[in-house]
């Protein structure tokens, strides 16, 4: 059916709740948008009372009416114990006030049937279907819409008392006739009807957000939140191709892991790898970094991206010796309740990588190139330098390290690495 919305493929309970809070939302900005509304009415009746100096206690009356249902409406919205049929009978109660406001005043008597469509009171209906569009369910609207077309239909067409005549100029009388008075109904039901359908649609793009924004929550657990934004904000043919750029690298991983792991239950080695990814994830997050991909017991974090700046180099550094007092700090506690301590190995190296995705269905982000494996092997390195941090010499350059703890920092020229001819001078961090 037109009205009805399916939850969309992969919904699931979460969303629920989530649509049912959306929806909770929706109902209490349509009874303080019909509260202000009333309230505006009333002034607006009000100052035209002194305007034109008339006063008519029905008036006033119907608009202390119309603010006692908005604002009881209003309260019971924001109630903590809300009823999902209050918004129902609310729309019932529009349609009997707009109904009792014809019925009741002075001008049902006075008018024949069919110029009563004259009046102001029945057009209030699009005022209220309007607000009511605010909660975005579209059965609700319909059956407001047909209401209010039954209301507004009695009133016209409710028999004139026996011997009012109210002449009409000859040209007047097709304006007042029950076909102009049919098409006026039918324009108030199909207004209801559109009102409806777009309210249809609109939950159908709230459901369907709810569950990309839960979907994409989700792979932000498995991926860098910024890796992604960078990967959508991105075209993808032109990432595939791959784009050539200057970052950082940073390269941590746990010294004696797979020792460490056979003593160690697996729900104890799931423990320890999610106590170094967190506090690896806060010194790398918190300088700049992104995290490109854990790697078991080790990581890959890459500063530069989406675009290189000038302080890449001293922001890795920054997280590369956050991470190690971290992790000597933890392993101080580990130390203290009996527990074997943990040792951190942290590389870093600067210069240009491919950036992009790699495979043909099955894409994954990454960057590759000279600078990345020598990223890896300074990080292998520094167990034989006995530091915890060792730094590719361009790095340390780059990043203008002096002052304040430039005294930890040990040079090591023609540094050999494992699988490399070619020497590379470091800094050792101690």
């Amino acid at each position: 059916m037109l009205l009805k919305v399916e939850p969309p493929d992969g919904w699931n309970s979460q969303d629920g709740r989530v649509l049912f809070d959306a929806e909770r939302e929706a109902e209490r900005f349509a009874s303080n948008a019909r509260l202000a509304f009333s309230l505006a009415i009333a002034a607006l009746m009000l100052a035209l009372a002194i305007i034109l100096g008339r006063w008519s206690d029905w008036v006033a009356l119907i608009a202390v009416a119309n603010i006692c249902l908005s604002a009881l409406g209003a309260f019971l919205a924001h109630s903590s114990n809300y009823p999902r049929i209050v918004p129902w009978l609310g729309v019932v109660a529009d349609a009997l006030l707009l109904f009792g406001i014809g019925w009741f005043g002075p001008w049902l008597e006075s008018l024949p049937a069919g110029m009563r469509s004259a009046l102001v009171s029945p057009w209030a209906a699009f005022l209220l279907l309007a607000i009511t569009s605010f909660g975005l369910n579209a059965w609700r609207l319909f059956v407001q819409a047909f209401l209010l077309v039954l209301a507004i239909g009695l009133l016209i067409w409710w028999p004139t008392p026996a011997g009012l005549v109210f002449p009409v100029a000859p040209q007047l009388q097709p304006l007042f006739s029950d076909g102009s008075n049919i098409t006026r109904l039918a324009i108030v039901l199909l207004t209801g009807l559109a009102m409806a359908l777009a309210a249809s649609r609109a939950r159908r793009t709230l459901m369907l957000a709810i569950r990309t924004a839960r979907e994409r929550a989700v792979l932000e657990r498995f991926n860098s939140a910024e890796i992604n934004r960078y990967v959508l904000a991105s075209n993808v043919d032109t990432l595939r191709n791959g784009t050539r750029q200057r970052v950082c690298v940073l390269f941590a991983d746990i010294r004696g892991f797979t020792t460490m792991s056979e003593a160690l239950d697996p729900s104890e080695v799931v423990t320890l790898l999610n106590a170094f990814r967190s506090r690896a994830e806060q010194a790398i997050t918190t300088n700049g970094g992104v995290i490109d991909k854990f790697i078991g017991d080790g990581l890959l974090a890459i500063f530069g991206l989406p675009s290189p700046g000038a302080g890449d180099a001293r922001n890795a550094i920054n997280a590369a010796t956050s991470l190690a007092a971290a992790v000597d700090k933890w392993s101080l506690e580990r130390q203290a309740s009996g527990e074997k301590p943990v040792e951190v190995g942290i590389g870093v190296h600067v210069g240009e990588v491919f950036v992009g995705l790699l495979g043909d269905h099955r894409y994954e982000f990454t960057v590759i190139g000279d600078v990345v494996n020598v990223g890896q092997r300074l990080q292998a390195a520094s167990r034989n330098l006995n530091a915890s941090v060792v730094v590719s010499a361009a790095a340390f350059a780059d990043a203008g390290i002096d002052g304040d703890g430039a005294d930890r920092w040990t040079r090591h020229e023609g540094l050999s690495l494992r699988g490399r001819s070619e020497t590379i001078d470091a800094f050792a961090y101690t």
